[in-house]
């Protein structure tokens, strides 16, 4: 790739994450942004400052191209991508994909729980509830707007946000699970001694389904090679 070189090279998933948008169809700042808190946020969560700056970076570096547009009086910018933003695209595509990561405070304050309170972290799983179910609630809405026909997106997007929903509404029904038995779990803890919470600890990790080695081995596991590459 010869144009802007140097400008695609700096690019990260963000930069690629709104080019996708733009290849869907032309969206203002404003859209993209909304498009950003309705769907991305849950997978790549970035400040909208930030979607504000990188729009203009991609429309100077050629990857996209900004045009002005009135409403009455009121102005707006629109932003559509470029042959040249197509072409970044499909050379991303062709390249590893970061591996899977995922932000989530509320186990790291799990992981600190002994210096603070049942309470706080039962307060924590709580809210944490709360919001998985106030996404699934967003969810459901999604679906009824697909099924009606009131989506903003061309039909056929349809197949490919299907699998998206899929994946968005199981990670969060996975986390619903998780927090209704752990917070079982964590009621039952000051009626247990260390010993007893340790033993319990040992009967819920030989529940976790995944392959249990055959063989036992002194080394400590460690992360494989696959979480190692590098990040954008």
């Amino acid at each position: 790739m010869s144009k802007n070189s140097e400008s695609v090279r700096r690019l990260t998933t963000t930069s690629y994450a709104l080019l996708a948008q733009l290849a869907l169809k032309p969206w203002s700042t404003y859209e993209l942004v909304q498009q950003r808190i309705r769907y991305f946020r849950f997978v790549w969560p970035r400040a909208e400052s930030a979607i504000y700056r990188e729009v203009k970076h991609l429309a100077k570096a050629g990857l996209a191209e900004a045009s002005v547009e009135y409403t009455g009086k009121r102005k707006r910018t629109i932003y559509t991508i470029t042959d040249y933003g197509i072409e970044a695209l499909r050379e991303w595509l062709q390249t590893p994909v970061a591996p899977f990561a995922m932000e989530f405070e509320a186990i790291i304050r799990l992981v600190i729980a002994p210096l603070g309170t049942t309470e706080q972290l039962l307060s924590t799983l709580e809210q944490v509830r709360a919001d998985a179910q106030d996404m699934l609630t967003f969810a459901g809405e999604v679906k009824l707007e697909f099924l009606e026909g009131r989506g903003v997106l061309p039909k056929d997007q349809t197949y490919i946000r299907a699998l998206a929903i899929d994946f968005f509404t199981s990670l969060v029904n996975t986390v619903d699970a998780w927090v209704a038995r752990t917070t079982e779990e964590v009621l039952k803890w000051d009626e247990m001694t260390i010993e007893e919470k340790h033993q319990r600890g040992l009967e819920i990790i030989a529940a976790v389904p995944v392959p249990t080695p055959e063989s036992a081995s002194t080394k400590t596991p460690v992360a494989p090679k696959t979480q190692q590459r590098p990040r954008p």
